[in-house]
């Protein structure tokens, strides 16, 4: 029975040592339990009251009032002021609640169109509690936050999982199998990357509306809106405080005559949001103060509806912030149900050395029919390496951004924020590599590219091959080419929360060497597979691997760096 073991870099040993440092990643991840557990129970809560107040007795109202009411608050200043009437039990009751917990809104236009919906004089609908009949509102509560009660689980997972793997009992190296037969739990492995990448995906297109596609169709239909001048009835820069610092916002809130009824709006433009960078929102407050009748922008089919700023503008940009997160889901989801890897089925046996599997060995191997020499093709193309090199780039660039401008701001405006600088400077450092990575990959393109002929489609344990291979382009720039020939073996495993893979490279042989520029033009070499290693196979939690690299050096230049997999069959019994 052969067998080959594994000192790869996923050891036992490799996990947390001594208790203080048990105790310090203990705190991280109890951290991120608590923080879930307690946004969990807090959304809970309130998908609960939603929920209940569904079941309240739905009256008939009439709308006494309805108004903009204006207060005192610099969060919320502008609140929905409403009255209603309503018979409950044979007697008549009034209300002035719109909907349990809220506050009121930062923005006027918020608010004017909740009066626009329920106006003076009309009839509309609105919700008693049975067990208290003066307890009313015009409108229940949400069920939309039931879509992301699942969202807080993220941290409850990663805190306890987190807690389990530190603290679990550790079987000792020697005890955990290796290159085991397939585990059982290689579906889960794979629902469970697919629900990894969901995240990422449902976490793109939660955003991709509110950031992405509806500020572009508005900014699209404010074409066609009427141009009105108007008066600044309010100009100021507010001032939001968060954790990260203080973030400023343009306010603006403007009157306009729109077919002799005057109306109020504050949309300045069509993205929103607050953002670092206070002197360059007061210069445009200062704009507009100093203007006698700027112009706004009216919705002809809905006349309080008004923009001042419409147009293609730098904000717009944060529409593309959603795709990568995007990508990444949907390509995981793609390339983890598509990979071979979960297409396998049944246990998968190791073979006595140089047999041939039977009908009744369940064994996955890749085998060609001997169809005469074959072409290799590398992993991955070189295009295909620079494709993945922008990939990365954008994401990892596209994510780190937000902190850079958040950073910079801060610099700017004379309030530097050393803490998060220090944060951001290593992910800074990844990106810029990143980038170079790209250049590097581009100027691989200019590389001489080689073609890799095999004698045979698959090559049987202690069989004979031929390997020939020739060049195109500048051959000359090779100082020394190599070619090698290399088995590993991969096995996939659970380690408490996670998936580990450990790789072994059982076999390397070099088959030729060579620094003449004619030899490495084009040739050819003969070898021997040896009887006493592996064939190839592909299960769910084994992999035996057999790849040609070559490798040709260039001074001052990205080498020539590729590798072709081929396919080793059982040898005769």
């Amino acid at each position: 029975m052969v067998r080959f073991r594994y000192r790869g870099s996923g050891d036992a040993e490799g996990g947390p040592r001594g208790r203080g440092g048990r105790f310090s990643l203990s705190l991280f991840f109890l951290f991120f339990f608590a923080l879930g557990s307690f946004f969990e129970i807090v959304m809970i809560r309130g998908f609960s009251r939603a929920v209940s107040q569904r079941s309240w007795q739905k009256v008939s109202c009439r709308i006494v009032s309805s108004q903009v009411a204006e207060r005192d608050d610099s969060e919320e200043p502008y609140t929905f002021a409403v009255r209603y009437e309503y018979t409950q039990g044979g007697r008549p009751r009034t209300g002035s609640v719109y909907k349990r917990g809220y506050t009121g809104s930062e923005k006027y236009s918020d608010v004017q169109k909740l009066v626009e919906k329920y106006p003076s004089g009309q009839n509309a609908s609105c919700y008693v509690n049975p067990k208290n009949p003066a307890e009313v509102v015009l409108r229940p509560g949400s069920l939309l936050i039931g879509l992301v009660l699942w969202f807080p689980l993220i941290f409850v997972a990663v805190g306890a999982g987190g807690l389990y793997f530190i603290w679990r009992k550790q079987p000792p190296p020697e005890a955990r199998p290796i290159a085991a037969p397939i585990a059982r739990h290689g579906g889960k492995s794979k629902y469970g990357l697919v629900a990894f990448f969901a995240i990422f995906a449902l976490a793109g297109l939660a955003i991709l509306y509110p950031l992405g596609i509806r500020p572009v169709a508005r900014t699209l239909d404010a074409k066609s809106w009427i141009e009105t001048p108007c008066r600044v009835v309010r100009a100021e820069v507010r001032s939001h405080d968060s954790d990260d610092g203080t973030t400023y916002s343009v306010y603006i809130l403007y009157s306009y005559e729109h077919e002799g009824k005057r109306y109020k709006c504050d949309r300045f433009d069509f993205i929103g949001g607050s953002s670092s960078g206070y002197r360059g929102k007061a210069r445009i407050v200062a704009q507009y103060e100093a203007m006698p009748n700027p112009v706004c922008y009216v919705n002809p089919k809905h006349p309080s509806e008004a923009v001042l700023k419409r147009g293609f503008h730098a904000k717009l940009l944060f529409a593309l912030f959603p795709l990568p997160f995007i990508a990444v889901g949907i390509g995981g989801i793609y390339y983890t149900l598509r990979s071979k890897k979960w297409n396998t089925s049944g246990a998968t046996k190791w073979m006595p050395k140089g047999c041939q599997p039977t009908a009744d060995d369940d064994i996955s191997i890749l085998r060609q029919a001997d169809a005469g020499p074959m072409v290799l093709r590398p992993k991955h193309s070189p295009w295909g390496k620079l494709a993945g090199a922008i990939l990365f780039a954008l994401i990892w660039n596209g994510i780190v951004s937000v902190l850079v401008f958040q950073v910079i701001g801060g610099f700017r405006h004379g309030q530097p924020r050393w803490g998060m600088t220090l944060f951001s400077l290593p992910f800074v450092l990844v990106g810029l590599g990143s980038l170079a990575f790209i250049a590097y990959r581009f100027m691989a393109l200019f590389n001489p590219r080689p073609t890799l002929e095999l004698s045979s489609p698959t090559i049987p344990l202690g069989g004979a091959a031929e390997l020939g291979w020739r060049f195109t382009g500048r051959t000359d720039r090779i100082r020394e080419f190599t070619v090698i020939l290399r088995g590993v073996e991969q096995a996939t495993y659970r380690r408490g929360t996670n998936t580990c893979t450990d790789t072994n490279t059982f076999y390397e042989m070099e088959l030729y060497k060579t620094s003449s520029a004619a030899n490495v033009a084009a040739g050819q070499v003969g070898f021997v597979l040896p009887q006493e290693t592996m064939h190839s196979f592909e299960a769910e939690n084994n992999k035996i691997l057999w790849n040609l690299h070559i490798r040709g050096d260039i001074k001052k230049w990205p080498d020539v760096k590729e590798s072709f997999p081929i396919t080793v069959v059982p040898g005769a019994c």
